[in-house]
C-alpha cells in the first residue's frame, strides 16, 4: 500500500489521470504548511516568553477551521445530491 501511495503521488505530477487530484494536493500542501508554520511560530513565541495563555484560543481556531472545512464538504455534497435529484425528476 505504501508503494501505491508514492506511485500515485508521483503520478500526480504528470498530465495523466493516474495520480491524485492536483487541486486537492495543492490545497492540502498549502493548508498543511500554513498550519504547521503558524503553530511553530506560536510555539516559539510561547516558549521564549513563557506565555501559554493563547493556547485555548489556538485550539478554538483549529476546531473552528476543521468545522468550517467539514461544513463546506457537507454543503457541497448536499448541493450535488439536490442537483442530481432534480435531474432525475
Amino acid at each position: 500500500m505504501e508503494n501505491n501511495f508514492f506511485d500515485k503521488t508521483l503520478a500526480s505530477l504528470d498530465t495523466y489521470s493516474k495520480g491524485f487530484s492536483a487541486r486537492k494536493l495543492s490545497a492540502f500542501a498549502i493548508m498543511f504548511f500554513c498550519v504547521i508554520s503558524s503553530h511553530v511560530a506560536w510555539l516559539v513565541y510561547a516558549i521564549l516568553n513563557k506565555d501559554f495563555s493563547m493556547f485555548p484560543t489556538l485550539l478554538t481556531m483549529d476546531y473552528g477551521f476543521i468545522t468550517l472545512c467539514l461544513g463546506m464538504t457537507t454543503y457541497s455534497d448536499k448541493k450535488d445530491k439536490d442537483r442530481d435529484n432534480k435531474i432525475q425528476e
